[in-house]
């Protein structure tokens, strides 16, 4: 019973002292200024936009371009068109490029006239040189035999030309269609009539053959009589 009344004083004696020592402690917490952590803006923004992930770049292979030959181009064409054939060497090859060749003219001064007969401008007796001069080289040449005097011709696939001994013009002989003869207009292929309305009335005239004399020459149109068109036109020397 002593020993708690002792005690009791230095209880109670404590008890204020540890009251007044929380407080204090309470009054210092309540007093420091908050303490908020520091962000470093750049790690908060690497925070917000994480950085792009690199995306390895796609490969890209390139196929060689092949270039197909002629041979396959004309074995594919024969394909196309059903061809049985193995061997490609007889297909046709496209031609080169020809220029296409310049049909002679006659000038308007040098056509046919009963005072002047020519044909393709050419009066008889015209020396070889200057024939030639004038259309070039021939495509054919030959000679024709003849017992009194040979003839040399000159073929220009359209027209051809013969020449004496003498290199003298002999004969005009005009032999297709797409070339003009220089009779104001006639060409190979017309009717008789229309010779007949463009040359005037013929010296002879027959089923055969129409005939203009003039100046010791004479002009002969082969007649078809099937379907009295002209054939070929001549001129040559009236013996």
């Amino acid at each position: 019973m002593m020993m708690n009344n002792l005690i009791r004083p230095i209880v109670l004696g404590c008890v204020p002292v540890a009251i007044a020592t929380l407080l204090v402690t309470g009054c210092q917490e309540s007093s420091a200024p908050s303490v908020k952590p520091t962000i470093d803006p750049v790690t908060q923004f690497q925070q917000q936009n994480p950085p792009p992930v690199s995306t390895p770049p796609a490969l890209v292979v390139v196929s060689p371009t092949v270039t197909p030959t002629p041979e396959d181009s004309a074995k594919h064409e024969a394909q196309v068109a059903g061809s049985s054939k193995s061997d490609f060497t007889e297909l046709p090859q496209p031609p080169a490029s020809v220029k296409p060749t310049t049909k002679p003219k006659v000038k308007a001064e040098d056509a046919y006239q009963q005072e002047k007969p020519t044909l393709m401008g050419l009066k008889l007796g015209t020396s070889k040189n200057a024939v030639l001069d004038r259309f070039g080289k021939a495509k054919k040449q030959f000679v024709m035999d003849e017992e009194e005097d040979p003839i040399q011709v000159y073929d220009f696939i359209d027209f051809s030309v013969g020449f004496n001994k003498k290199d003298a013009l002999e004969f005009v002989d005009v032999h297709s269609t797409e070339i003009d003869p220089g009779l104001r207009g006639l060409h190979l292929g017309q009717k008789v009539q229309d010779a007949i309305d463009i040359l005037g009335k013929p010296d002879s005239n027959s089923k055969y053959v129409l005939s203009y004399k003039s100046q010791g020459t004479l002009l002969k149109l082969d007649i078809d009589p099937n379907e009295n068109t002209i054939q070929s036109i001549k001129l040559f020397a009236d013996h």
